[in-house]
């Protein structure tokens, strides 16, 4: 089994057609490392010229089938599916370029609504299921069902466009599925436009291995269907480092946070409680930009006394909207809110990763403007 290059792969992306993210592959590979279920066959639904699948057949065990079921270019609903056409020929060869001799892959030309579990029969049984075929309820709801009903206990089974608001009947089959099927599948992490379940029952507690094992890899907390979730709101790719990690293990990428911060006051007159303006020059010298995403980030400042105690820690922020690459520089806009109270305090300007840290958290330097309030 030859094991996949991470680096050719993601070159492979500027050459490959399909919609699939480098960001969602190393999510895959992540949860699928850290699960404890038996490692099995896989499937995918939906390959077209096999971006995504190139992904998926690395995860199987080495004695494992992959089944790719797409309808390779017949006639379908495209309104309904969201499909993108293809041919068998394109997606076995970049399968084989990839993956050398492929025949452990099993091509099913179907529409998967026209499948049962028993069509789905492999050996060893599934513990990788990825849907992104049929984007209409009816086709969600069905390859739920399907993949729930081949897949082991405690297997991965990764749906695409949940949250993309061009296919709303992805999130009502999958609503539908949930509350008429509950407890089968526990959702697990939401991200590079993928929501990920696990098969129940499972043992243990896979996003605290998850945290435990890719700390490094920024995610925040919600609850959906009534299981906490890890989400991914700023993507995995740019946190891992791609030229020495493998699909069996992510390596972290030496991610540096520093942004110089130049205001064009060094001080401050206001009454107390007014708003006075302040401008800032911003340059990133991180290896990342400074974005808007799930996980933003943002210019702030704190409030200190003249003790150096926090008077008002938390404020506004002023997003970086567009994007701040490496190495730009941009002037922003701070509304800064004088304490209630006369006195001398000190404005400290900040950068803010939302739900992450403070920059300062980080080591990176802050910028310091005094406030008189009278």
């Amino acid at each position: 089994m030859r094991e996949l290059d991470l680096r050719a792969y993601r070159d492979a992306f500027a050459s490959i057609h399909g919609a699939f993210t480098m960001d969602a592959a190393l999510l895959f590979f992540a949860y699928a490392e850290l699960n404890d279920a038996p490692r099995g066959s896989v499937v995918e639904i939906g390959v077209h010229h096999g971006l995504s699948a190139i992904a998926v057949a690395a995860l199987r065990a080495r004695k494992g089938t992959m089944l790719a079921i797409d309808t390779f270019g017949a006639a379908q609903d495209a309104a309904a599916s969201g499909g993108m056409n293809t041919d068998t020929r394109t997606f076995s060869r970049n399968m084989a370029r990839f993956h050398g001799a492929i025949e452990w892959l099993r091509v099913i030309e179907a529409d998967s609504r026209t499948l049962s579990a028993a069509d789905l029969a492999t050996e060893p049984p599934v513990s990788f299921f990825h849907i992104d075929g049929g984007h209409s309820s009816e086709e969600t709801y069905h390859d739920l069902s399907l993949a729930a009903g081949v897949s082991i206990r405690g297997g991965l089974i990764a749906l695409d466009d949940y949250f993309n608001p061009s296919f709303p009947g992805v999130s009502e089959g999958t609503v539908r599925y949930l509350i008429e099927q509950p407890g089968t599948l526990v959702p697990l992490a939401i991200g590079c436009n993928k929501v990920i379940f696990q098969r129940a029952p499972a043992r243990g507690d896979l996003n605290a291995r998850f945290a435990e094992r890719y700390a490094f890899i920024p995610r925040t907390h919600a609850t959906f269907n009534g299981s906490e979730v890890l989400v991914f709101g700023s993507g995995v790719a740019k946190y891992v480092d791609v030229e020495r990690s493998t699909p069996a293990r992510l390596v972290a990428r030496e991610l540096v946070l520093r942004v110089d911060l130049e205001p064009h006051r060094s001080d401050l007159d206001a009454a107390p409680g007014e708003t006075v303006p302040l401008a800032v020059r911003v340059r990133n010298r991180s290896n990342v930009p400074l974005e808007w995403s799930d996980s933003p980030h943002g210019l702030s400042y704190h409030v200190l006394r003249a003790d150096g105690t926090a008077e008002r820690y938390e404020n506004a922020r002023t997003w970086f909207i567009p994007p701040l690459a490496e190495g730009a520089q941009r002037d922003m806009a701070l509304s800064v809110i004088a304490p209630e109270r006369p006195g001398e305090y000190v404005v400290e300007v900040d950068v803010v990763w939302e739900g992450i840290c403070w920059l300062r958290e980080r080591g990176a330097a802050v910028a310091r403007v005094s406030l008189s309030v009278r």
